[in-house]
């Protein structure tokens, strides 16, 4: 268990900064900056295309760039380091420079660079720990379990400060406060994380596979067209990431706009993360027992019952909409974990057919589609709230706020409803997995 965990550390400071750049920026820049909602969006979209199609570049490297340390382990440190620095950039802007939409494009192409370096080589470590089909569920859950850490640890202290003169907690303060506090705290503790990174010796040891050393993008086009379980996983995977997409994008004007609840952006937040944090016990314990694909959409439908009701919400609603956070936090540690876990599993089917491991290849393509799925779904809902006439610090209308109620909770109802759909007959279950991981052992004996 302390190789997981050594593992997953990084995963906490990583996603607290991550989760700020794409929950909280856009309304910072949005109000502090005047920068419009529509440019925002389009830069989201951008930038976070071109972090997927890097990924599977970033796969192909890991993959095949060995070094004294591994192959994964100098490209997460290095990605990191270089998403970290950005994310300062991004989050605490010089007050002496000229912030306009060509500082706040820079900087968020250069925070993708680095989390492309960090995240296929950081993903394929995780599949490579273990090729048991229930260990694989306890890697990802601890890894995401460390991500939901890190997004309650950045709700936190988005809306608590200490005042060292007074000894007192100060809640409600200033955006630009909270976010300097998640800076300084995710960068300590990603040096700290990333010292027990490096140092480690209980994972990180390379499967070697001379055979998978080109880099071609019709071996990619192969690998979709055959592998017929991968390419539905993968359909399911962005019309969830799509879904899942929306409501993190408009939480901060839900609340502010539609509830009119401004200083409780923050514990709202905390509410919602700790649904999802006491959901990962439950979820982990389901996936000993039952199939993760039809755990995963169990999963799904329980969050488009509970999304239903946020179209009934109004001003003021402050108990409804406390409940429905925290029951659809407790759907989104599955969200997170069981997918992965499930291409884990997938992967261990291609090394069965065609006698490879391309394991950062594998995770680029599946980080090019959850990050296409995001980058979507975040731009296009800053757009959309652009095109309907939402203006900041104001009433916006009628029409504008049920559109906005709409976004938040219709949408992913129906996104997610498809990728049940395409989920709920997979043929990868637990004895399917176990013939395979049985052949393999039967040709490595041979």
């Amino acid at each position: 268990m302390t190789k997981i965990l050594v593992y997953s550390l990084p995963s906490l400071p990583l996603a607290a900064l991550y989760f700020s750049l794409y929950v909280l920026l856009g309304n910072f820049y949005f109000n502090k900056f005047s920068l419009s909602l529509s440019a925002i969006g389009v830069s989201f979209i951008l930038v976070r295309l071109f972090d997927a199609f890097s990924d599977p570049v970033m796969g192909y490297v890991s993959d095949n760039f060995y070094t004294r340390f591994g192959r994964r382990k100098p490209w997460v440190i290095l990605g990191g380091c270089i998403f970290v620095y950005a994310a300062w950039m991004l989050l605490v802007p010089d007050p002496d420079a000229e912030i306009g939409m060509v500082y706040f494009a820079c900087w968020l192409l250069i925070s993708a660079i680095g989390w492309t370096i960090m995240y296929s080589p950081y993903y394929a470590l995780g599949a490579e720990l273990s090729s048991d089909y229930s260990e694989r569920s306890k890697i990802t859950f601890c890894r995401e379990l460390l991500v939901l850490l890190g997004i309650l640890l950045a709700s936190l202290l988005y809306s608590i400060s200490f005042e060292l003169d007074t000894n007192l907690f100060i809640f409600d303060i200033r955006p630009s406060v909270g976010l300097k506090q998640i800076c300084l705290t995710s960068g300590v503790l990603f040096l700290l994380s990333m010292i027990f990174f490096l140092l480690s010796r209980g994972f990180g040891r390379d499967i070697h596979d001379h055979k998978n050393q080109k880099f071609e993008i019709q071996e990619i086009i192969e690998v979709l067209r055959s592998q017929r379980l991968f390419s539905r996983l993968l359909i399911s995977q962005f019309l969830n990431g799509l879904a899942n997409g929306f409501p993190p994008a408009l939480f901060v004007f839900f609340v502010n706009y539609l509830l009119q609840l401004p200083a409780l952006v923050g514990p709202l937040l905390i509410l919602y993360f700790v649904g999802a944090i006491i959901g990962v016990p439950f979820w982990l314990l389901l996936s000993q027992k039952y199939d993760k694909h039809r755990l995963w959409c169990a999963a799904m439908i329980y969050a488009c019952i509970v999304f239903f009701f946020v179209i009934l919400l109004n001003r003021g609603d402050l108990v409804g909409f406390s409940i429905i956070c925290f029951l659809t936090g407790l759907a989104l540690s599955a969200d997170l974990a069981l997918p992965t876990s499930i291409q884990a599993d997938v992967l261990d089917l291609e090394v069965l057919r065609t006698g490879k491991r391309p394991s950062g290849q594998f995770f680029a393509i599946w980080g090019f589609v959850s990050k296409s799925a995001v980058a979507v779904s975040t731009g296009l809902a800053l757009i959309l709230l652009d095109l309907v006439g939402f203006q900041p610090n104001i009433y916006n209308g009628a029409f504008a706020l049920t559109f906005l109620s709409f976004m938040y909770g219709g949408i992913p109802i129906i996104l997610k409803c498809f990728s049940v759909y395409l989920m709920w007959n997979f043929e990868l279950d637990r004895k399917r997995h176990q013939e395979i991981m049985n052949s393999l052992q039967s040709k490595e004996a041979i």
